[in-house]
Parts: C-alpha cells; sequence; structure tokens
C-alpha cells in the first residue's frame, strides 16, 4: 500500500483549514471590536449655564452668606462645618458681608478657596 504524503493531507484539508482560521480571526476582530473600539467617549446629552438652572428651577441655587445658617454653609465647596460657623461668627461680630468677596477674610478661606466658592455664594 502507498503511503501517503503529507502534501496529500494538505492538499486534501487545506481549504477546511483555510475557512477555520477564517473563522478564528473573524471571531477574536469581532471580539476586539466590541471590547475596545466600540467604547467610546460619552456623549454630553444635556448641558446648561448656572443661570439657566436657576431659571428653571424657578428659585435660587446660590446660598446666601447673610442669612443662611451652618448647613447651608456646609454645602458650599471647601466649607467644612468648623469654617461654616467661623462664618457665622464674622457675621454675628462684623455685621453682615458687603461683598462674597470680604470671605477671604475668614481663616481658611483664601482666594482659591474663594474662587470655587462664588458661583455658589450671594449677599
Amino acid at each position: 500500500m502507498p503511503r501517503k504524503l503529507p502534501s496529500d493531507s494538505i492538499g486534501r484539508y487545506g481549504p477546511r483549514v483555510l475557512v477555520s482560521m477564517l473563522v478564528v480571526v473573524v471571531l477574536v476582530g469581532g471580539a476586539f471590536y466590541t471590547a475596545r473600539l466600540s467604547e467610546g467617549t460619552p456623549r454630553v446629552v444635556y448641558t446648561a449655564s448656572l443661570e439657566q438652572v436657576e431659571d428653571e428651577s424657578q428659585g435660587s441655587l446660590r446660598v446666601d452668606i447673610n442669612t443662611a445658617d451652618v448647613e447651608e454653609l456646609d454645602e458650599l465647596p471647601e466649607v467644612g462645618p468648623s469654617t461654616a460657623q467661623s462664618i457665622i461668627d464674622y457675621r454675628e461680630n462684623n455685621g453682615e458681608f458687603r461683598t462674597v468677596g470680604q470671605l477671604e477674610e475668614i481663616p481658611g478661606i483664601g482666594p482659591a478657596t474663594l474662587e470655587k466658592i462664588e458661583p455658589f455664594a450671594t449677599v
């Protein structure tokens, strides 16, 4: 009986091997696409300015530093309970604030902190 050469096997199974390799390439490519490439950056669906949100809410989103209590002042950025109490103590000792900028006179509130507070505070 004649012996089969490896080239006979390649000729006989070659199309099946080629199709199998193509299927594997397509599956791996699809997996890569769904895992990596389809993850785009999130799109912004809605944007609004502080003024637009205030208009829509029919109220003020700003904290009045002349009338706010500790809990309301604590909601301001970079203001904790002790700083909020310091604001109230300053207000009781020196009268109402004339400007939001006067908050810099409170220990712990510097220019960088004031810049974060200003959009959310009013007098």
